[in-house]
């Protein structure tokens, strides 16, 4: 252990018989375990805890193989829910520790358990010690050592503390380890002896009853919404293991409209409202707007696998803005670049954005040139490259605060010149060809595939940024020119802080700590293998970070409105509603949230918004207002409600333009129809489902009495009446 005061000679009674994991007292099984030949590993792993009723105890594993097989075997070892991460053994970065395991045997007085000590004291003095009734197993994983008493290097933050239980009458001697503080402390009213911080992970989760709580919470913010299904296989699988296996996932695509010349005349391509409606009579509407893709993105919300690469795309195209004035095509191969590139490098991605013809002609910088005849390059896209897409307005510190001057001003992290020099960078670039042409950079508008460059049209003089901190040598070529400047942007100091508290705030909460802004950026400033920028890396970070994750959430300036779209994503996925995407899409620009028609470059709402009469950021409650919240409440009880009603069919049904129309249908709620009879039990599930379990006592007592006066003979009705007054209410509107 790495608490001294059982280590080396010092090693005790009390410690010789504690145990960290399960006691494996059960013959076989404990020969088989021994005698499992694990494979080397590498990287990172999550250490899982297990309890074995059998002998009231507990056991670690840090080995995959190994957890495998324990997993086949539920009757006997069964998942806390406590993990943490750490890295194989012999394997971890400066800082951390290998921790052995031993297995301790002593039939006389009815031990037989597992204890676990760090490599530098611990596992020497017992292996010297020879002591016949422990074992050496294996070094079982590495995990970050506390810098002091009870307190975690910045890079590993979360704290694990060590509990130590006496023998007692039934049971076996026994350490336990958990990241919750409050576990912790009930362990000890309880009566075990508090030990202090042991060990200090990156990331990990506790095995009291919100670790449900958790897994929901983690689902709302890297997903378009939890399901039971999905809770259920996260608490099984770990939040570590299921992240990586969702990094690791294809990508959902969307339809790749065929190449389309749009007419210069666009009432040419207007919609023909005559009778028969068809799909191919509404040209503007199907060729010429964003709806036929956002449809597409709220059905694939309830199916598709890749979730995490979907939310962070959804969160990405709000970070990079592109308007919505180029044809459905256009729209559907740049909302795909985006989700190609949104779990790669931030260099990467900005890249491919920065390529975009989209964004090309958005910002006003396809077919820029050279300054000519006192004319300068358009100046749009340098400006808001650095402005709103990089490293913002104003030097930041690593954790995201401004710094300032000797006079307390702030300091501009670039000036005019560097606008102009930028500018000059982004000169050469033309539409890709069009289909049966050749290449010219005077082509018309053109979406499918990346701006050309074209080197004869390229500023190709010297150039410099920064104060000079950034030189671009004369006669570049385009395409390099713009890569190096990119480079630059991404190196720049202000960037990782700059976009890491943008991502916290579209998944987790409005107001981040200086400290959790700082943890991230930090992982978006080296992934630990000298990567910069790693957006897989940093989305873990994110998500991971024990401002995210962790028990019930009480501060008051936590958490974050759930904007129009994801509310209806969220209930898509939870109440597994059939739609084809109209309505919501019309619902949620209702709401102020077009889906990918943002009304500036600003995105949907103002970044700087905060609550009125406070200064607590509140970006999302800058579109939301008296309305908007009785949209929603009428858009859930319309969905529960009327859809099948004469007067809503016009609304919810299928569309005549629409291709493939199936329109939006009331949810069966069939998989809630069990808890039906019983309102407590009821209600409590939708609790855990949608509100974490946090639901205050008098919304729950109002819940259950309103649900318990519709008769028993109409469940499906009593469903329909808790989901419609959780979903509804205040405390579900905010994401917490």
């Amino acid at each position: 252990m790495s608490n001294n005061r059982n280590s080396g000679n010092a090693m005790t009674q009390r410690s010789v018989f504690s145990s960290r994991c399960a006691s494996i007292n059960l013959g076989a099984l404990a020969a088989a375990l021994a005698a499992l030949v694990l494979p080397a590993q590498t990287d990172a792993v999550t250490v899982v805890e297990y309890f074995i009723a059998g002998n009231n105890s507990y056991f670690l594993s840090g080995k995959p193989d190994e957890q495998k097989a324990l997993d086949a075997l539920p009757a006997a070892f069964k998942r806390t829910g406590t993990e943490f991460d750490a890295f194989v053994a012999k394997g971890g970065p400066a800082g951390t520790q290998d921790y052995c395991r031993f297995y301790i045997s002593d039939p006389a007085k009815g031990v037989s358990s597992h204890f676990y000590g760090n490599g530098g004291s611990d596992c020497p003095a017992l292996i010297a010690a020879k002591l016949p009734t422990f074992t050496f197993e294996n070094y079982d994983f590495a995990v970050h050592t506390p810098l002091a008493a009870d307190t975690c290097p910045a890079h590993a933050p979360l704290k694990i503390y060590r509990s130590f239980r006496p023998a007692a009458t039934g049971v076996n001697p026994n350490h336990r380890f958990t990241a919750a503080k409050r576990e912790y402390d009930e362990m000890t009213a309880s009566g075990w002896s508090p030990e202090g911080v042991a060990m200090c992970a990156v990331s990990g989760v506790n095995a009291k009853g919100e670790l449900k709580a958790d897994v929901v919470r983690l689902l709302e913010q890297s997903t378009l919404g939890p399901t039971e299904a999905l809770v259920d296989e996260v608490a099984r699988t770990g939040f570590t293991r299921w992240l990586n296996s969702q990094l690791a996932m294809n990508v959902t695509r969307y339809t790749q409209y065929p190449w389309w010349d749009a007419p210069a005349d666009s009432s040419l391509c207007k919609d023909d409202k005559t009778p028969p409606i068809t799909p191919d009579k509404f040209c503007n509407t199907n060729k010429l707007t964003t709806g036929p893709l956002a449809w597409e993105f709220y059905r694939q919300s309830k199916s598709a696998p890749d979730q995490l690469r979907l939310r962070m795309t959804h969160v990405w195209h709000q970070i990079l803005v592109m308007g919505n004035a180029i044809p459905t095509y256009g729209h559907a191969e740049f909302h795909q670049r985006l989700r190609d590139h949104s779990l790669g490098t931030f260099e990467n991605l900005l890249l491919h954005f920065a390529l975009s013809p989209q964004m090309g002609q958005y910002q006003n910088y396809v077919q820029n040139r050279p300054e000519r005849d006192g004319v300068k390059p358009n100046e749009n896209f340098a400006r808001e490259l650095m402005q709103l897409f990089t490293i913002g307005v104003n030097e930041i510190s690593d954790d995201g605060s401004p710094k300032l001057d000797g006079k307390g001003q702030y300091i501009p992290s670039y000036i005019q010149a560097d606008v102009e020099s930028l500018a000059r960078v982004l000169t050469g670039f033309g539409y890709p060809t069009k289909p049966g042409s050749t290449p010219s950079f005077w082509q018309g508008s053109s979406f499918h595939s990346d701006m050309v460059p074209f080197q004869e049209f390229h500023d190709v003089g010297a150039k410099s940024m920064f104060g000079g901190k950034i030189q671009f040598a004369a006669g570049q070529d385009a395409l390099a020119e713009l890569k190096a400047a990119l480079r630059a942007l991404v190196n720049h100091s202000n960037a990782p802080a700059f976009i890491s508290k943008q991502l916290i705030q579209k998944t987790v909460t409005s107001n981040p700590t200086p400290a959790y802004v700082g943890r991230v950026a930090a992982v978006f400033k080296d992934n630990g293998a000298g990567v910069r920028g790693d957006l897989a890396a940093v989305t873990r970070a994110v998500l991971l970070d024990p401002e995210a994750r962790g028990e019930i959430k009480t501060e008051t300036n936590y958490g974050r409105l759930r904007e129009p779209v994801l509310f209806w994503t969220a209930m898509i996925r939870a109440l597994d509603v059939a739609t084809d995407g109209v309505q919501p899409h019309s619902m949620t620009w209702q709401n102020a949230q077009d889906l990918f028609s943002p009304p500036s470059v600003f995105n949907y709402y103002p970044a700087d918004y905060t609550l009125i009469g406070s200064a607590l950021p509140a970006p999302e409650f800058g579109i939301y207002s008296t309305s908007e919240f009785l949209n929603r409440a009428n858009a859930v009880n319309d969905l529960l409600y009327s859809v099948d009603q004469s007067w809503a069919v016009a609304s919810w049904g299928p569309k005549p333009y629409v291709p493939n129309a199936t329109g939006t249908q009331s949810p069966p709620l069939t998989a809630f129809l069990t808890d039906a009879a019983n309102p407590e039990a009821l209600v409590e599930r939708l609790n855990q489902l949608f509100l974490h379990g946090t639901m205050r006592a008098e919304m729950r007592k109002s819940v259950v009495t309103a649900v318990g006066k519709i008769a028993a003979s109409n469940p499906l009705r009593r469903v329909k009446m808790a989901v419609n007054l959780i979903l509804a209410s205040v405390d579900y509107q905010i994401q917490k």
